[in-house]
This record gives C-alpha cells, sequence and structure tokens, in this order.
C-alpha cells in the first residue's frame, strides 16, 4: 500500500507541474527573442528560432515583442505584407484587439492605376489589378470594386516600411482570464480522476495479495 500511496504521490506532483508550466513558464525560442508565457503559450510556437502565434483565418504571425504593463504585443509578417494580415486577420475569436484607434477603410481592387493621389498596395497588386485602401467616406472609382471594409489603424501609405507597423495588438485579462479557468478546470478534473483510477488499481491489487495470502494460509492450516 505503501508503493501505491508513493505512486500517487508522484503522479500528483507530475500534474501539477504540468499545469504550472502550461500557466506560468516560460516558451522561448533562445535567449534574445521575445519570451512567452501564459497566456500566449496555449497559441504559441517556437519555429525556425522565431517566436510565432497562430491566428484563425491567417495564420502564424511573428512575435517582435511583449510588454505585459502596457498591455502590448507587437507582430511581424512572415509574408512582408501588413495590409495582407489586415484584410483577413479577424481578431473577434481572440481577446485580441488593435493597439492603436481603428477607422474604417475600403480595400479596392481597380482594373486600372488610379491618379498619384491614391496610393497602390505593392504586395497585394498585380499586373491587371490594382489594390487601394482608402478612407471607406471616399467615393469608389468607376474602375474599382469594394473587396471588402474592415476596420485598421492606418490607410497604405509607401511610408510604411516596418512590417510590424501597425501590428500592435492590446488584449483584456478577462478574456485570458477565462481561458486560464477552464484550463484549470479540466486539469483538476483529470487529476481526480487519474487519482481515482491509480488508488482504485491500488486497491484492486492490495485485495488480490490479501485473497492470495489467506488463501495460501488456508492451504497450510490444511496441511
Amino acid at each position: 500500500m505503501k508503493t501505491c500511496n508513493f505512486f500517487i504521490f508522484i503522479f500528483f506532483i507530475f500534474i501539477s507541474m504540468e499545469f504550472i508550466d502550461a500557466k506560468f513558464t516560460f516558451d522561448v525560442c533562445n535567449h534574445d527573442k521575445p519570451h512567452i508565457h501564459f497566456p500566449f503559450k496555449i497559441n504559441s510556437s517556437c519555429e525556425y528560432n522565431q517566436t510565432l502565434i497562430s491566428f484563425p483565418g491567417y495564420g502564424d504571425l511573428i512575435v517582435k515583442s511583449i510588454s505585459y504593463e502596457p498591455k502590448k504585443l507587437t507582430l511581424i509578417d512572415p509574408k512582408d505584407c501588413v495590409f495582407q494580415v489586415f484584410l483577413n486577420l479577424d481578431l473577434l475569436p481572440t481577446p485580441f484587439r488593435y493597439y492603436h484607434v481603428v477607422r474604417n477603410y475600403t480595400y479596392l481592387s481597380c482594373s486600372v492605376e488610379l491618379p498619384h493621389s491614391f496610393e497602390r498596395v505593392p504586395c497585394l497588386s498585380g499586373y491587371k489589378h490594382h489594390v487601394y485602401v482608402v478612407e471607406s467616406s471616399s467615393d469608389v472609382p468607376g474602375s474599382c470594386e469594394v473587396v471588402k471594409t474592415v476596420s485598421i489603424p492606418f490607410a497604405y501609405s509607401s511610408y510604411v516600411s516596418d512590417d510590424s507597423f501597425g501590428l500592435d495588438l492590446t488584449w483584456d485579462s478577462d478574456g485570458f482570464q477565462s481561458i486560464g479557468e477552464e484550463l484549470s478546470i479540466v486539469i483538476l478534473v483529470f487529476v481526480i480522476a487519474g487519482l481515482a483510477y491509480v488508488t482504485t488499481c491500488c486497491s484492486k491489487k492490495s485485495q488480490s495479495k490479501k485473497h492470495e495470502w489467506e488463501k495460501l494460509l488456508g492451504d497450510l492450516e490444511i496441511l
């Protein structure tokens, strides 16, 4: 029975360590990369010595820096097209929101290039289509079609050369707290179920040993 208790104790310590690791420890690519800890470890990974966070509807973005006070997460698009991220990134299923004030901007796909007062987005444009990001209140030229209207920090500018510019996010503690609480409940249930299973196995083993001893004593009495 002491052996069973020992294994129960080891099992409990192991699960507790896993819980602490999931909630508090760091997930670091190397010493000079951003330190990622709860709650980001849930969606973060380390590939090719880059710390990544995966977002639904878009995919992986590189973590450039993290500040927990103030709450600010700066990301870089590995595809080098920030406005493609703005077009496709859906933050609604996540606890994140843009760090800077956002406004409604409209993406236009045009068959011909517009006058120089409009700035073409090179990474989204091609030989026969030209993409522009304009304020939603602007008139749509006849050669253009509306692709999508999104709430983003700014319209495209050729002066924006940093792939992280504008990809600053913040978050509410409540959203991540609920994730942490759900994780805690799941782990607690797992620990209780595991302990119950180990205890049952040890109990059955103990009863089996007891039965063997009783049988042996009975056989000795017959002799």
